[in-house]
């Protein structure tokens, strides 16, 4: 069963647990941004905002659970990205977005922090995926709604699209510590669309023998 976002346990709550959820969050968020990961625990955040640690391990039983919700503030601003209808174009301004979201400092440091310590334990792996699948969500709908309007084959799989598309991207920034390209974004968008038959815009969807 897919995991209620913090917004949607909001909705179903009594209003001083939204209260008390809000403070803890807000708290255990700009410890995120300051000071990573392992900063984000019940016993910090108790400490920084005067809620008893027995209040923060009932509505986050495990501190893994509290870091993903805290995570998902981080993220939940840029799910959702602008597009005009053709896929390059599309495709070309998500890695932009990307390259830009990788290059503010508390995005970089929060992601290469996770990577190395979710090599060493297996409780951050979840951690890990939650901000890959944050940070990489507007690509992914881009591809899913390409395959659903048919630009796109229905064979693709779209964990596998932002894979060969987002890849290149992490790894010039996070294995080679190099600056992301504008010449690396097209031509990875090139390579996406050269692998997979492509109908570049919804209008070549809509109208196939619109020039016969």
């Amino acid at each position: 069963m897919a995991q209620k976002s913090p917004d949607q346990r909001e909705t179903t709550e009594n209003p001083r647990t939204t209260r008390v959820r809000k403070i803890v969050l807000d708290a255990a968020t700009d410890l995120l941004i300051a000071e990573g990961h392992h900063a984000v625990t019940p016993q910090r955040v108790s400490t920084v905002t005067g809620v008893a640690r027995s209040t923060i391990y009932r509505i986050w039983p495990d501190p893994v659970s509290l870091l993903l919700d805290a995570i998902d503030r981080v993220l939940a601003p840029d799910h959702a990205a602008p597009t005009i209808g053709d896929l390059r174009v599309d495709l070309a301004n998500a890695l932009e977005s990307l390259r830009l979201r990788l290059n503010r400092r508390p995005f970089r440091v929060m992601f290469v922090a996770l990577l190395d310590h979710a090599t060493r334990s297996s409780d951050l792996i979840p951690a890990q995926r939650r901000f890959v699948a944050g940070v990489t969500a507007p690509l992914r709908g881009i591809v899913a709604g390409a395959i659903e309007d048919g630009r796109l084959g229905r064979s693709i799989k779209p964990d596998e699209a932002v894979a060969q598309l987002a890849g290149p991207i992490f790894h010039q920034h996070v294995m080679r510590r190099a600056r992301i390209s504008d010449e690396l974004i097209a031509n990875t968008v090139d390579g996406f669309v050269a692998t997979h038959p492509v109908q570049t815009t919804r209008a070549d969807v809509e109208s196939p023998t619109s020039s016969q």
